[in-house]
């Protein structure tokens, strides 16, 4: 650990080496791009999208799926192709990007939040029942993080109540429940390749089912109401544009070849995090759960110790980036306000985000040298 004051406060800093960027490209990328301009086919009639949705689908256990422009409408199209429809309630998360709630309110449904649990940042299973009504007609889990939800009391109140699963899983790639990959746990699952993300594309989306039926649905609604093997003018029902186009696939066929092996070292750098942390006074780290086989990987998300540290977020985090940690507030403010664990997490939650993860287990030690650092100093200043 770095010797004396906080950095904030004009000490040295614990690290001053850089932290892997982000997005990464390479060769691969060149070529498969210049593959797709020379090829003349830019959008519909490809190959790279029809081989990214096998592969994809291949890699978390799916028998289907469907690439679609963007997160959101992955969301929109599984909530669509499971049934949910205009005035359906939808119970989901309040901690969790507006895109969860957009998606269900841009096709007419109603979101209703259920608060979380503090260990998990995830769905309360204990409070979804509370909030059914005869208008629920699916819950829409949220695996924030890539933490995978509790999927066993999920599935379990959705058969008992008749109630459809569509899986939020934009940030759970290659994420594990009991050995089964998220987007199969489901209904349907959603994906999101934006420009944050483990896998990215600059924007896209990814659907995953194993019912042939609601693929079918799902590929008719995102692609103008065509049937997947009819004639290119025949229009079998209501649809939209919504493809991706063959140069998002390209890219993410690349990235989708460095994916395993970067989420192994990001797993590692969170088991770091987690042991390293859980010994400190002040932090939180989440509670761990040996039916996740897998963990997604996105954010490691510790939470302050408000009974023991009287610094507000907003000066850890700033205090935590002079001193060479690039943390992350999260989200700030929850999807509903009155929900009490959201609200607390929202105040006291910071990430450490996938780049920095990237860096590798033994780099992991810089942030919890910062993290005790600031600790140590926070709790006596009266003004933090």
């Amino acid at each position: 650990m770095a010797a004396g004051g906080l950095a904030i406060e004009g000490g040295p800093p614990v690290r001053t080496a850089p932290w892997p960027s982000w997005p990464r490209w390479g060769a691969a990328e060149r070529r498969a791009l210049l593959e797709v301009l020379e090829s003349g086919r830019w959008g519909r009639g490809g190959r790279a999208v029809p081989e990214l949705e096998e592969r994809f689908a291949a890699l978390h256990g799916a028998r289907y799926a469907v690439a679609c422009c963007n997160g959101t409408v992955a969301i929109q199209l599984g909530l669509i192709a499971a049934g949910v429809r205009p005035g359906d309630e939808v119970i989901t998360s309040p901690y969790s990007f507006v895109a969860t709630a957009h998606a269900a309110r841009a096709m007419g449904a109603v979101p209703v939040f259920v608060d979380v649990e503090p260990g998990t940042h995830n769905l309360d299973p204990e409070l979804i029942e509370a909030a059914i009504t005869e208008r629920t007609t699916a819950i829409l889990p949220v695996h924030i993080g890539g933490r995978p939800a509790d999927m066993d009391r999920v599935n379990e109140i959705a058969a008992r109540h008749g109630l459809r699963v569509v899986e939020d899983a934009a940030q759970a790639w290659l994420a594990g429940w009991r050995g089964r990959g998220v987007g199969t746990l489901g209904q349907a699952g959603a994906f999101s390749f934006q420009s944050s993300k483990n896998l990215t594309a600059g924007e896209g989306g990814m659907v995953l089912t194993d019912d042939e039926a609601l693929y079918r649905r799902a590929w008719s609604w995102h692609d103008c109401g065509r049937e997947p093997e009819g004639p290119p003018h025949a229009y079998a029902a209501d649809g939209l544009n919504l493809r991706m186009t063959e140069f998002q696939a390209a890219l993410l066929l690349c990235g989708l070849e460095r994916l395993p092996a970067e989420q192994a070292i990001r797993r590692q750098a969170m088991d770091t995090l987690a042991a390293g942390l859980g010994e400190l006074d002040g932090v939180r780290v989440p509670d761990p759960d040996e039916r996740i086989t897998a963990h997604g990987c996105h954010v490691f998300m510790v939470r302050l110790d408000e009974s023991r540290v009287r610094a507000d977020k907003g000066w850890v985090i700033e205090a935590l980036r002079a001193e060479g940690i690039p943390a992350h507030p999260g989200y700030t403010t929850p999807l509903q306000r009155g929900l009490p664990v959201c609200e607390a997490l929202c105040r006291a939650t910071i990430w450490i985000k996938q780049e920095v993860m990237l860096a590798g287990a033994a780099q992991m030690r810089d942030v919890v040298d910062a993290f005790a650092k600031i600790l140590a100093a926070a709790p006596g200043g009266e003004n933090r």
